[in-house]
């Protein structure tokens, strides 16, 4: 694959970027009550190594009652000045050609009266159900305040060596909440109509660039608000023209508001799908448009770049998940990349504990110098029994310490549950962790033998230095009269393709893994989009009618959860988006059921308040109760007292998420 413009350079006001890849400003959790940290600078300074041309960091809040959180960074006062300059100039010795950025931030009604100290500040006195809290409407000096905030902030990221200054006016933070009728209610020359309403973030432009002249400056935007009664990209469009006007150098174009009922980056977004938020301002702007949301691909990113969509392509998870993913990309070295896989686990999921981020893919996120590869001593021989997430990730790491590794599973591939984790719709990119995995093993010269259910006798056989048993779990099957009749199975063996799927489906278990396997389910059989296009390329079906094809099957699917609430395990940025599409797609959950008895046709159980009730008629039951430890062949080795170094990983140490078995997995072969 040839690159044409992705590695290509382009001028973004006084500055010259060495390639289209930007870094956009996240949200981390490390810095430490708003200072800038040596996590924090070791986080980035990695990600300027890794190749990409623009890192901007923040976001950076501009007052006390513009903070989101403690753990953001700071940049309304002198005091954080030298944090802030050891960041820039850190970057910059890092990777001398990487352009680093502050973005400036004011959450508005977003903002937590417990953190903050005081009422939250808005355009109006309008309820926000992100924060729990009615702000205080901001008078009009309170208004000329804020944006001289904006302005000192803006003149600290110049003297601290920053190389440009981004202001967040998306996912309805401040500026977004004066430009939007669903929270600006003012009458005064800030509210009204949108000429009105654009008076806030235009005197913001002009307050800001009079106090940093032509330092490069430009604003994070979304291209569409995704909310009820607020902002389209038709407006957007309209916006962008002013501020190009108004004397930006750039607008970074984002998706909708934190409270929009639109998915923004779960995993059931298709990559790239919101590229056409950056083309529509493109096309009536002449300075640079930057695309985000689910670009995790470099070859994505060439083509949104060919395309005209985009002028910079944005790229936040994926640099977690692999800082050297540009690097890669311009080497040809495809293959080596760790893609972001869009869980959230350890992302976004975690900002809501709130706790520092982590990455699924990368344990070293956020902790490049703690889970620095370690020096081996002696060359050992390590044999791992299990190739899922946990086992493939061992043996990675133990061979590139430079052990010699025997990896084993008894299927006949590697992947283990992830080829469960990628069945659903919208779970596509886990399919990449196994082709990463068999790059691995064959760049690394890791010894791989399949189709192998290991015995204390093979182990003897092989006599290793080092045993770590990644067997993943067994699962539990609950004690309920019936639970062994033949047309009852197993989730993984419906999402494996093991087993049919009848046209009426009882899924038993009502966890991330039960929800999952109820979209499956309900979609199963719908018309796929290659087919959508052909069809509706040659009028051969009303496009209202095909489109209902594509969104289901013809499956009813009913989930019995035993527990008041379902997907009780699942992170709470994707357990919206999982519920609502079940919701969508007809699938019914029934809470606090209990089950006393599976028929062949004929399921029967209670509810605190009715006993007896029927499902009748079903074809299939799928059972997602849950899962146990498999480490029954840890135990018999471990008794035989005959090896010494043995390790448990993955779920046959305990049930857990990949990201947790993947970090364990990293830990334990980084110190054998």
């Amino acid at each position: 694959m040839k690159f044409f413009k992705l590695f290509n350079p382009i001028k973004i006001g006084q500055i010259e970027l060495k390639n289209r890849i930007v870094m956009p400003a996240m949200h981390t959790g490390y810095a430490k009550d708003a200072f800038v940290t040596e996590r924090l600078i070791d986080f980035y300074t990695e990600r300027a190594r890794g190749g990409a041309a623009l890192l901007l960091i923040g976001g950076c809040h501009v007052s006390k009652v513009a903070m989101g959180l403690p753990s953001m960074i700071g940049i309304s006062d002198d005091k954080y000045l030298p944090g802030l300059t050891d960041l820039s100039n850190e970057v910059h010795e890092a990777e001398i050609n990487v352009k680093v950025g502050a973005q400036l931030y004011h959450s508005g009604r977003y903002a937590f009266p417990f953190i903050i100290g005081e009422q939250p500040v808005s355009a109006s006195a309008i309820y926000s159900r992100f924060s729990k809290t009615t702000p205080r409407e901001l008078s009009n000096d309170e208004i000329k305040e804020v944006h001289n905030q904006f302005a000192a902030a803006a003149v600290r990221s110049k003297d601290s060596g920053f190389d440009i200054v981004e202001v967040c006016a998306s996912a309805g933070y401040l500026v977004g909440q004066f430009l939007s009728l669903v929270v600006n209610k003012r009458t005064d020359r800030y509210g009204g109509d949108l000429e009105s309403r654009l008076n806030f973030p235009l005197e913001l432009i002009e307050t800001v660039r009079g106090k940093i002249g032509n330092f490069t400056f430009g604003f994070r935007e979304s291209g569409d608000d995704f909310m009820p009664g607020g902002l389209t990209y038709n407006d957007k469009r309209k916006i962008a023209i002013e501020y190009e006007k108004a004397g930006l150098d750039f607008i970074n174009v984002t998706g909708g508001w934190h409270e929009t009922k639109v998915p923004q980056i779960t995993a059931d977004v298709p990559p790239g799908a919101y590229s056409y938020l950056a083309e529509n301002i493109k096309n009536v702007l002449s300075i640079p448009v930057f695309a985000s949301n689910r670009i995790n691909d470099p070859l994505l990113a060439e083509e949104i770049l060919i395309a005209d969509k985009a002028d910079c392509i944005c790229m936040g998870r994926a640099l977690i998940a692999d800082p050297y993913l540009p690097n890669k990309a311009m080497n040809g070295e495809l293959r080596d990349i760790r893609h972001c896989v869009a869980c959230n686990q350890g992302c976004f999921d975690r900002i809501f504990i709130p706790k520092p981020i982590q990455c699924l893919r990368n344990a070293q996120a956020g902790n490049e110098k703690k889970y620095k590869l370690k020096k081996i001593d002696s060359v050992k021989k390590v044999m791992i029994i299990g190739a899922g997430p946990a086992g493939l990730e061992a043996a990675r790491i133990a061979r590139m310490r430079s052990h010699t590794v025997e990896l084993f599973d008894k299927a006949d591939k590697i992947g283990g549950l992830i080829y469960s984790v990628y069945t659903p719709p919208g779970r596509q990119e886990f399919e990449k962790m196994i082709d990463y995995y068999k790059y691995q093993i064959e760049k690394l010269g890791i010894n791989l033998h399949l189709n192998i259910n290991v015995t204390e006798q093979i182990i003897e056989q092989i006599n290793p230095e080092v045993i770590i048993f990644a067997i993943g779990t067994i699962p539990i099957i609950p004690n309920i009269p019936g639970i062994d009749n033949e047309n009852v199975f197993l989730a993984t063996d419906i999402l494996e393709r093991e087993a049919p799927l009848g046209k009426n489906v009882v899924i038993i278990g009502g966890g991330g893994t039960g929800i999952e396997v109820a979209i499956y389910a309900a979609k199963y059989g719908a018309m796929k989009n290659d087919v959508l296009e052909f069809l509706t390329f040659y009028n051969c079906l009303e496009p209202e009618v095909a489109l209902n094809m594509l969104h289901k099957g013809n499956k009813k699917v009913t989930v019995l959860e035993m527990l008041p609430r379902p997907g009780s395990d699942i992170g709470k940025t994707t357990k919206w988006t999982l519920l609502g599409k079940c919701d969508k797609l007809g699938v019914n959950i029934i809470t606090n059921a209990n089950i006393t008895k599976i028929e062949k046709n004929r399921i029967i159980y209670s509810l605190p308040d009715q006993e007896n009730l029927e499902i009748e008629d079903v074809d299939t039951y799928i059972i997602a109760t849950g899962v146990k430890p498999n480490n029954e062949l840890y135990n018999q080795v471990k008794n035989t007292g005959k090896f010494k170094s043995l390790f448990l990983i993955g779920d046959c140490r305990e049930p857990a998420t990949i990201l947790e078995a993947i970090h364990r997995a990293y830990r334990v072969a980084n110190k054998i």
